[in-house]
C-alpha cells in the first residue's frame, strides 16, 4: 500500500471519528430523572395547551389543544416530530365544531448539531370547523427544550389564512430538559 493510499485511510478515520463525536446523542431527564437517550427512547407523551385557532378575520376561537406527540432522532439521520392524534375542546362552543384530521402529522430535520430551539414543519396538517372551513397543508411548530421541552405554534397551516397559535406542555406534568 503506497503512502498517498495509507494517507487517505487515516485521515478517513480521523473525519469519520470527528463526525461521529459532534454528532452525538441528544440526552434528557424527565422530571429531573434519570438521564435517557432520544435516539434510543423517544419523548412520547400528549401535550396540551390553550390554543388560539383562526381562519381569516371573521373566525377566531381560543380552545384547548391536545396532541399525542413522540419525539426521536437517529444520531447522523433524523430528528422527528411525529404528532398521532389530537384533539380540541373548550368551554366556548365553537370549539366543539373543530375537529383536526390527516395523521400521523411528521416533520424532520437533521440531527442538530446542538439544542436549541429547534423548528420542524409538520405535513398533512388538517384542521376544519363547519362554520370557518377546512384548512389542509403544513405548520411549523417549534420544539424548545429550555422551557420544559414545550412545543410552540404560532403559524399559518401553509397555503391557507388558518393560523394556530400557542404552546403545549406535558399533559401529565412531566417536565422534559434536553441538552447534547
Amino acid at each position: 500500500m503506497n503512502v498517498i493510499t495509507k494517507g487517505f485511510i487515516a485521515a478517513a478515520i480521523v473525519t469519520s471519528s470527528a463526525l461521529s463525536h459532534a454528532s452525538g446523542p441528544i440526552y434528557y431527564t424527565v422530571n429531573g430523572g434519570a438521564t435517557q437517550q432520544l435516539d434510543v427512547t423517544p419523548i412520547a407523551d400528549t401535550f396540551e395547551g390553550e390554543t388560539r385557532l383562526s381562519a381569516g378575520f371573521l373566525c377566531q376561537v381560543t380552545c384547548d389543544f391536545s396532541a399525542d406527540g413522540v419525539l426521536s432522532d437517529v444520531i447522523g439521520g433524523l430528528t422527528t416530530l411525529t404528532v398521532t392524534g389530537g384533539s380540541v375542546s373548550g368551554s366556548n362552543p365553537l370549539c366543539g365544531l373543530i375537529s383536526l384530521s390527516g395523521f400521523d402529522w411528521v416533520g424532520s430535520v437533521p440531527h442538530p448539531s446542538s439544542i436549541t430551539p429547534i423548528t420542524f414543519t409538520l405535513d398533512n396538517v388538517s384542521v376544519s370547523a363547519s362554520i370557518c372551513g377546512t384548512c389542509n397543508g403544513s405548520i411549523d411548530v417549534t420544539f424548545d427544550p429550555a422551557n420544559g421541552a414545550s412545543f410552540e405554534f404560532d403559524d399559518n397551516i401553509s397555503g391557507t389564512n388558518c393560523n394556530v397559535d400557542g404552546t403545549l406542555t406535558s399533559a401529565n406534568g412531566n417536565y422534559y430538559v434536553a441538552w447534547k
